[in-house]
């Protein structure tokens, strides 16, 4: 009996080593993580962060990073990575063709410098290839940067001292005790328009950035009928800066007669950002360096306003302004709409033309992708039931073999009772 017992122990231990081995197996399936140096930090203190593989091949991958960089500095990344103001991307390549793929490693390591930061979200995407050119795996994270308490006293000290010594004259908050002002207030927005039928004044609020600037507004009442224009003039402490906003204020019964808004802004085979609204007034164009002349198309929304386009030919390399002006039916409500166009000079249009060279390369990857991925699917299909048939082989044969044990102890024990009970007799 105790060898009936001793064998039964001795395969339940078997059992449990195996089902151990296929956890651990579970364990370290293929993985990708990051790694962070310091998430409080001070201002001016560099960090970084690494993404590192695990129990898993990679032949090539494709990492965008983003980032503020109003509050943080990219110091240094890979040698292959290329920085587009916020944006970070990282594109690898095993130059062999996949004989040496990167495994349990460290993979990549950015390096920032903090500038002025309260908090702020580093965002990161990745996909990642084997040798064969199919993804493996895709990795989407984000690190969370904050301040500490001494930074954060510090930046208030700092703050305030700056804004008793700049030149600033900017406003930081500009709003009206009713609502309808457009555009959305931003401090290097300076001028507004507001639209009323009734009222004979308004009052503002405006806040400068420099607490100890000076902020003097005048024609906020008495509207009359027509156009009014409020005028919010800011100087700086040091009297060395002044920055005017307007608000036109537009009286009047007949609000259709009124209206000065642009329908349709466009601009020939250039695309302008953000996307049209006819509540946004100022935007922004890159053309190559070949392009001279604009073909701008811009439709009011009422037939009868009359648009006036200032700019778009001749272009001068670097930064040029298109205004447009709608002026509505009645005569007196104006808007200007804006659009800063940049034209490359032959540098830098050599270099747009191979990022964008790069990026129909990564379409057509990806196109490829697509197309192999029905394929893909039914090779991974293919390959869970060859593991589930291969596991369950095995466990088949493992329960037969110690039936067969089991049964061969119990047959000996059996005997040996029967020769020893013969012998008696």
């Amino acid at each position: 009996m105790k060898k009936i017992v001793f064998c039964l122990v001795f395969l339940l231990i078997l059992l449990g080593n195996c089902i151990k081995s296929f956890a651990v197996q579970n364990e370290n399936q293929d993985s990708i993580y990051l790694n962070v140096s310091n998430t409080e930090i001070e201002n001016g203190e560099e960090f970084s962060f690494t993404i590192n593989l695990a129990n898993i091949n990679v032949a090539a991958f494709d990492l965008q990073i983003y980032f503020n960089n109003k509050l943080l500095e990219y110091i240094s990344g890979p040698e292959n990575t290329n920085v587009v103001e916020n944006k970070i991307i990282t594109v690898w390549y095993d130059e062999t063709g996949g004989e040496n793929p990167k495994q349990n490693c460290e993979l990549v390591k950015y390096t920032f410098k903090a500038k002025e930061i309260e908090s702020e979200y580093i965002a990161i995407q990745g996909e990642f290839y084997n040798a064969e050119g199919v993804q493996v795996q895709s990795f989407t994270d984000g690190i969370e940067i904050i301040a500490n308490e001494e930074t954060q006293t510090e930046m208030i000290e700092i703050s305030e001292e700056s804004e008793v010594t700049s030149n600033n004259s900017k406003l930081k908050n500009l709003r009206l005790n009713h609502e309808g002002m457009t555009p959305i207030f931003s401090p290097d927005i300076t001028g507004y328009y507001f639209l009323t039928e009734d009222l004979s004044q308004l009052e503002v609020t405006a806040i400068p950035e420099n607490t100890n600037a000076n902020v003097m507004i005048t024609g906020n009442t008495n509207f009359k009928e027509g156009l009014n224009t409020i005028v919010i003039e800011v100087t700086s402490p040091d009297k060395t800066s002044k920055t005017q906003y307007t608000i036109s204020v537009t009286k009047t019964t007949d609000l259709e007669k009124a209206n000065a808004n642009l329908e349709t802004l466009a601009i020939e085979n250039v695309m302008i950002e953000p996307e049209f609204a006819n509540d946004i007034y100022q935007y922004k164009a890159i053309v190559s360096n070949t392009t001279e002349n604009l073909n701008i198309l811009a439709i009011p929304e009422k037939q009868s306003a009359k648009v006036g386009v200032v700019g778009g030919e001749n272009l001068q390399y670097g930064d040029n302004a298109v205004n447009i002006q709608v002026i509505a039916e009645n005569g007196y409500t104006i808007k200007q709409y804006r659009v800063n166009v940049y034209r490359r000079n032959e540098e830098e249009q050599k270099i747009a033309d191979e990022e964008q060279q790069v990026n129909i390369q990564k379409l057509n990857a990806i196109l490829e992708e697509q197309e192999e991925e029905p394929k893909e699917q039914s090779q991974g299909n293919d390959n869970i039931i060859e593991n589930i048939e291969k596991n369950l082989w095995f466990v088949i044969v493992y329960i037969i073999f110690s039936i067969i044990i089991i049964v061969f102890v119990i047959y000996r024990i059996k005997k040996e009772k029967m020769d020893k009970n013969n012998k008696i007799k």
